[in-house]
């Protein structure tokens, strides 16, 4: 029988020290936590050790039996209303809090719902489940393996350059603008609160609601030292967009720079960002201003929206001064053919017709000569005669230190992360975002930066977004599979399949698949719909 550890839930033959994670098996949770071990949701989760907790609740690690994998179970418990005896699963509420409580549940579930249904936010760990047991409230997400930003950072030296944190940051901000489209403020983004997947892609965690995250309410407050913004430390500030501005820019700068701002209470209101001068010097000029602009203390002279701060990170400040010099030129052009003196003689508008047929007939005769002296190549006939062509071919003209973009969609992108090497001319990288596509198969490039043909030096590199196939799938034919088996199936093709009701069957071993409760099998399904699953009970019996 399978024995996991529950420290990291990977299967240790019983060991009393996991080799693993060094987890003791002899270990006891304190209260008020779950204690190690305990099932929920109908024995499909195995609750192990406490990842993290705060005045909201706790994270664990957990094993789910349906999907065959750990999980993270995130369970609310709020602190100073809710508690547990040690050994306990049940939790009791403090008298005269119930009606508190049925209130902060209630956002708290509304907050998760919505965070559930957005599972095309790469960087945002999928909820598989929510549900009620012991009195309060539970969801289940996701397990990856990560290391904290943090600790990433510190492997590369302490920070990073410009280059590398546009390619982390620029899909964050995609992911946040998303999420206060829906409503979904996080207010605590942090270097504790971004970890690095072993895939290389940023993962956004310690998302809670907006309870414990400013002064004021029944909660002890968690704020994020240094990237709390002003309005996070009044008594029930108002949190906007601009609030998680601040944060997100505190990380930036923390990468760039490795440290972080000085916390937001202790600034002097709009002073100047303390950036040291090498790290200045290297940093582009727009960056620096975004950097200044996303720090204000202020939240009414700060970067307002995650569309700005793009804008303003994606910048290019040297385009931006040939346009306005062009637009000055045209408009000085414009004015002074306005009000240029009047000559007097032959009509403006004759100049204009005897001029247009003086370069007629100069372009005509030159066609004419032209012609004369190229037969074969007039009337769309071709001169194949490549050594009497004194024009140099496309290749030749190159610089070697050049090369132009490779049309890299509709490849597979693993086929062509295989072939780079140390002596490739670019280096393909993928997008924090993964897109999806009716015309390119699953874990086929759909989209790629810079675009082909473009003109670039080499060791350029390439981003690239893979497609995760059709918005909708085809469901697959179950009946007769174990729940385990079809639950992982379908939960790889990006559904949310979890097992319903049990059903006698003449045809189907109990414990087995009937079928769909929702849907039949052929049948098309959005990606991340749920999934319910028709279990048998076997052969219906007969009462004697």
């Amino acid at each position: 029988m399978t024995q996991l550890c529950l420290g990291c839930m990977k299967e240790n033959l019983g060991e009393q020290i996991c080799p693993f994670c060094g987890f003791d098996r002899s270990s006891e949770q304190p209260a008020p936590f779950l204690p190690l071990g305990v099932r929920l949701q109908n024995d499909n989760y195995l609750v192990g050790r406490k990842i993290e907790n705060n005045s909201e609740g706790a994270r664990y690690i957990a094993y789910s039996e349906a999907m065959a994998s750990p999980v993270i179970i995130h369970e609310f418990m709020p602190a100073g209303i809710c508690g547990r005896a040690k050994g306990k699963t049940n939790v009791v509420i403090r008298s005269g809090f119930e009606e508190r409580y049925k209130e902060i549940n209630d956002k708290f579930l509304g907050y998760y719902r919505t965070i559930a249904r957005m599972r095309e936010l790469t960087a945002v760990a999928p909820i598989f489940d929510i549900f009620t047991e012991n009195g309060v409230s539970y969801t289940v997400e996701e397990y990856y393996d990560s290391i904290p930003f943090t600790e990433f950072i510190e492997r590369r030296g302490g920070s990073v350059d410009w280059n590398t944190a546009r390619q982390l940051f620029m899909p964050l901000i995609s992911v946040l603008s998303t999420l206060h489209s829906a409503g979904i403020g996080h207010y605590a983004v942090s270097p504790e609160n971004i970890v690095v997947t072993t895939s290389g892609k940023l993962k956004l965690k310690g998302f809670a609601i907006d309870d414990i995250r400013r002064l004021g309410t029944n909660f002890e407050p968690e704020l994020m030292d240094g990237c709390a913004a002003m309005e996070q430390y009044i008594d029930e500030g108002e949190l906007s967009e601009a609030t998680d501005i601040y944060g997100f820019t505190a990380t930036l700068f923390y990468a760039l720079t490795g440290k972080l701002p000085e916390n937001s209470c202790d600034r002097k209101v709009d002073g100047k960002l303390p950036i040291p001068t090498a790290v200045f010097k290297r940093l582009p000029s727009h960056v620096v201003t975004a950097l200044a602009g996303g720090l204000q203390v202020s939240p009414k002279k700060r970067i307002q929206t995650f569309e700005e701060m793009r804008t303003h990170l994606s910048a290019a400040p040297t385009v931006k001064a040939m346009r306005t010099e062009a637009d000055r030129n045209a408009m000085q052009s414009q004015a002074a053919n306005r009000y240029a003196p009047k000559k007097s003689g032959v009509p403006g508008y004759a100049w204009g017709i005897l001029s247009v047929l003086a370069c007629f007939l100069i372009l005509a005769v030159a066609g004419i000569l032209w012609i004369y002296q190229h037969p074969t190549s007039s009337f769309g006939l071709i001169n194949n005669n490549k050594e009497e062509s004194s024009e140099p071919s496309v290749e030749e003209s190159i610089d070697p230190n050049m090369i132009f973009i490779p049309d890299l969609v509709g490849q597979s992108y693993n086929d062509v992360v295989a072939k780079q090497s140390a002596e490739s001319d670019y280096t393909v990288i993928r997008a924090n975002e993964d897109v999806f596509s009716e015309k390119y198969k699953e874990g086929e490039i759909a989209e790629q930066s810079p675009e082909v043909g473009t003109k670039a030096n080499k060791k350029v590199t390439i981003v690239v977004k893979v497609s995760k196939g059709s918005s909708s799938r085809e469901l697959p034919v179950v009946a007769g599979q174990s729940v385990e088996t079809v639950v992982k199936a379908l939960n790889e093709q990006g559904f949310i399949a979890s097992p319903g009701n049990y059903t006698a069957s003449e045809t189907v071993e109990e414990g087995k698949v009937i079928g769909y409760e929702n849907y039949n099998a052929g049948d098309m399904a959005p990606y991340g719909a749920k999934i319910s699953l028709n279990i048998s009970s076997g052969p219906e019996t007969s009462e004697s």
